[in-house]
């Protein structure tokens, strides 16, 4: 795994190897799903910030920006 970037700040509190496993999981099970990434990569974040480390905009400049999926799939993409 990468230790830098938008997650470091909250390596040192919550360990990231299970979620990262799980990502890793959901990735070959789905063959490689953007939207899985992103909801694993969202639960850390989350988990990240109930354990007191507030990690920003991580999404930012990612496949996960608010704007990534709208450009790929149209605005409505993310209503199901």
């Amino acid at each position: 795994t990468q230790l830098a970037g938008p997650f470091q700040p909250c390596h040192a509190v919550l360990p990231p190897k299970t979620y990262f496993e799980s990502c890793v999981y959901d990735q070959c099970a789905t063959g490689g799903s953007t939207e899985h990434l992103c909801n694993d990569l969202e639960a850390y974040a989350t988990a990240c910030a109930e354990a007191g480390v507030a990690l920003g905009d991580w999404s930012a400049g990612t496949v996960c920006g608010k704007g990534s999926v709208d450009l790929l799939c149209g605005p409505d993409s993310r209503n199901g």
